[in-house]
């Protein structure tokens, strides 16, 4: 059986690493950080309402790929509850979202658009037809805050941090060997093909990995690693920073999204409520600051103006790997044969990574693939040679 080398310990990573092992085959996952480090532990867990019977058939290719990762999702936490007996949160909580001020308003005209042409359920609403099903909300609608919004009722989230602990166990309980706190020092090549993969750990050790594929998952950082590779391939970090505070379980029941949901409020069952988010160009600094902190600290304020809310608990922020054109780049990796990535899944990590991990798979097995997956290929970016491939 061949061995797989899959570095990145996101949930792009977990996933591809778990589909692989789930397939007999031996791998090891190198993890360059650990887990609350990774931007999909950050994530706040929201997924898009899809339509009921599918896109339509001149739906994009990643609007298609979406909704299989989607369905792919319920399949997944049943498996992996069963597996290891943690329930990811995955839940059909609904979605109201709202406007406040003329952008936001213009946002929702935007989204209403492509809802409808997706044929995803929403719903109008006034904002006195808000307060009733959001009653927490209400005070905002009657100040003039809350405009008026659209119900989203397939809107689903998950507990990013529970689902990162899940794929973990799964992983390892399908004889995965995870290795946290591995930098990749460098990459070895012959002939068109990796060889071993270097890397470092905290003590100062240095270890080879050797494998007879390589997928490199690493998110932010696979534009610096495939650097080794000769490669120029542009994976962007986006910094978001997110709130944690508490409110009366069961105060707010739904997902509130403002505009074109950049920002919003999850509400978990346990009482826990989470505020975000930015969008913030800021290189690889996944410190919060207090302009973004005070600035979301003011949005549940602002929106939530009767509820009982204590002092913030927590805020962290994660940095989202994006690509130019808003796609992921899965597949090949160009001038290699065994050598795969996938990355650049922006602000859809948690949402895309089941569909990721076995569309990553198939390509490994040799296995058909829809052909709408040449979307994201990584040589669609024209990709740079920097240097000639190593070896």
């Amino acid at each position: 059986m061949p061995d797989v080398c899959v570095i990145g310990g996101g949930v792009i990573g977990l996933s591809i690493a778990r589909e692989l092992a789930g397939r007999e085959l031996q791998v090891t996952l190198l993890s360059r950080d650990a887990a609350r480090a990774t931007a999909s532990w950050a994530a706040g867990g929201i997924f898009p309402a899809q339509p009921r019977g599918g896109p339509p058939p001149d739906g994009s290719p990643l609007e298609q790929f979406t909704a299989v990762s989607d369905r792919l999702h319920r399949v997944w936490a049943e498996e992996l509850e069963a597996e290891t007996g943690i329930d990811t949160g995955l839940r059909r909580c609904g979605t109201i979202a709202i406007s406040t001020d003329d952008e936001t308003l213009a946002e929702l005209g935007s989204e209403s658009a492509r809802w409808r042409r997706l044929g995803v359920r929403h719903d109008p609403l006034l904002g006195d037809e808000i307060a009733r099903l959001e009653p927490a909300l209400g005070a905002a609608v009657a100040a003039g805050t809350v405009l008026g919004g659209c119900h989203l009722p397939d809107e689903t989230q998950l507990r990013p941090p529970r689902h990162l602990a899940a794929l973990r166990s799964s992983c390892r309980s399908r004889g995965v060997i995870v290795v946290d706190n591995a930098t990749v020092a460098g990459i070895e090549c012959s002939a068109g093909r990796i060889t071993a993969v270097r890397f470092a750990q905290p003590d100062g050790r240095s270890q080879t990995v050797t494998a007879d594929v390589v997928c490199l998952a690493a998110g932010a950082w696979s534009q610096g690693l495939l650097a080794h590779l000769g490669l120029d391939l542009p994976t962007r970090p986006w910094r978001g920073q997110i709130l944690l505070h508490r409110i009366p379980p069961g105060c707010l029941s739904r997902v509130v999204n403002l505009g074109a949901g950049y920002d919003y409020l999850i509400p978990r069952d346990d009482g826990r409520l989470l505020v975000g988010s930015t969008i913030e160009d800021a290189g690889y600094d996944t410190t919060t600051t207090p302009e973004a902190i005070g600035r979301l600290e003011q949005l549940v304020r602002r929106l939530l103006p009767q509820t009982r809310l204590g002092a913030a608990e927590l805020s962290w922020a994660g940095l989202r790997p994006g690509a130019a054109d808003g796609r992921p780049t899965i597949g090949p990796i160009p001038g290699f044969d065994n050598a795969w990535v996938a990355t650049g899944h922006y602000r859809a990590g948690l949402h895309l990574s089941t569909g990721t991990a076995v569309a990553v798979a198939d390509m490994i097995a040799g296995r058909p693939v829809d052909p709408a997956m040449a979307a994201f290929a990584a040589d669609r970016h024209g990709t740079a040679v920097l240097t000639p491939p190593p070896g």
